[in-house]
């Protein structure tokens, strides 16, 4: 009943903003497996849900298909190394977080 009011709660708030999203436990473990699409229809995030709050990696990606970003939770936490993309495909940033914060980040600029 927990993961039906989550899984009713989540389609209902992405319905404002025209995202529709497909949840499954295939393997009933509890850990929720979701992926968000846009209005058309394209792939915009998927990644893992526990109690209801991110858990694992969390992938988004760009409009065109590329990955925009790579994100670390344990449980609604954020952790490890979060790295993010340009629209090329190119690492930009990387951001290290231990226990929800912020320990350590860098930049990355490409030159033609």
């Amino acid at each position: 009943m927990k993961n039906l009011m989550l899984i009713l709660m989540l389609l209902f708030g992405l319905s404002a903003y025209s995202q529709t999203m497909e949840v499954s436990d295939w393997d009933n473990n509890g850990i929720l497996e979701f992926v968000k699409y846009s209005k058309d229809g394209i792939m915009v995030e998927k990644g893992n849900l526990l109690n209801g709050k991110y858990h694992g990696n969390i992938y988004s990606y760009y409009a065109n298909g590329v990955i925009k970003s790579i994100s670390r939770f344990s449980n609604g936490v954020k952790e490890g190394t979060w790295k993010l993309y340009n629209t090329n495909g190119d690492i930009t940033h990387e951001i290290v977080y231990e226990d929800n914060r912020r320990v350590q980040s860098s930049i990355t600029r490409y030159f033609e």
